[in-house]
């Protein structure tokens, strides 16, 4: 099973590409290891960004699939696909996390470059991650990192200011 791993990166929008994993979820050429909230991508053309502080409320997972498929519409002018599907299963797994989890209110951030979308939700906690390995059938819960892991291109966690952030990227194709 692979582990989260550090990466910085960006977006993109619409139908899920194939795309191989790189080392540390590289882009070719990328620099690393810059993070998402320290990136300078003013001035760059066709990068899009949205950031969001939802409240630590149960109903903050069904807003943060709203705001997702509202900022894929938005940027590739559809919400429709499977990456937008995709986009928002996920999030709502990391949100929901977030809540049973985490600390303070969560913060989702979205990044859209070069056919790449990437979805980040913040807390407060600095408590690591841990992945079940899904071995028993009985237990309700405790396989969301399974689900993004499995869905996305790429995924991890990051340190920041406030505790940490948990990201995936999909690739997707306008």
């Amino acid at each position: 099973m692979r582990g989260p791993r550090e990466f910085t990166g960006v977006a993109g929008v619409a139908t899920l590409v194939p795309m191989a994993r790189r080392p540390h979820g590289a882009f070719p050429g990328e620099r690393l290891p810059a993070a998402p909230d320290d990136a300078a991508d003013d001035g760059v053309p066709n990068v899009r960004r949205a950031s969001w502080a939802l409240p630590a409320v149960p109903s903050s997972t069904s807003r943060a699939r709203r705001l997702v498929r509202a900022a894929l519409r938005d940027w590739a002018g559809s919400a429709e696909g499977e990456a937008s599907e995709v986009a928002e299963l996920l999030v709502s797994e990391l949100v929901a996390n977030v809540l049973r989890h985490g600390r303070g209110e969560p913060v989702l951030t979205l990044l859209l470059r070069d056919g790449v979308l990437r979805c980040e939700v913040e807390d407060e906690a600095r408590v690591p991650l841990r992945v079940r390995d899904g071995s028993s059938d009985e237990d309700e819960g405790g396989r969301g990192l399974l689900i993004v892991e499995s869905l996305s291109r790429a995924w991890g966690v990051r340190p920041t200011s406030r505790g940490k952030a948990v990201w995936f990227e999909l690739a997707v194709r306008s």
